[in-house]
């Protein structure tokens, strides 16, 4: 798994839209939702582990987190992107491939209860 996402995170965020992190999204049959989810939690262990181990454990976050269907998921993927290490890997990923850079997520505001 360590060698796939080593290929396969580089090329997803490569190959997807500029706007892909602030568009709005798609419902899915339940079928494709379920494959979502386990493709999503597998990625989000791998990446746990490589944050400790070798590999390229935030990114790998990221996408498992992007390929999720949850509600937080929003905000989770803005504060991936916001960490520079990760906004510079990516930017760098798709300068290299002739891409232009992704359109971050403003930031949410917080409301505090009065």
């Amino acid at each position: 798994m360590f060698a796939a996402t080593v290929i396969a995170v580089p090329i997803f965020l490569m190959r997807v839209s500029e706007d892909h992190f602030v568009r709005p999204r798609a419902k899915h049959s339940l079928p494709v939702h379920f494959l979502r989810v386990v493709l999503g939690l597998a990625l989000i262990v791998l990446g746990i582990a490589m944050v400790v181990l070798p590999g390229q454990g935030l990114l790998t976050i990221l996408v498992g987190v992007s390929v999720l269907d949850l509600p937080v998921k929003d905000r989770i993927v803005a504060r991936i992107l916001r960490v520079s290490q990760v906004s510079s890997a990516i930017t760098s990923l798709r300068r290299r491939a002739g891409k232009p850079p992704l359109i971050l997520p403003a930031p949410q505001p917080i409301i505090a209860d009065a």
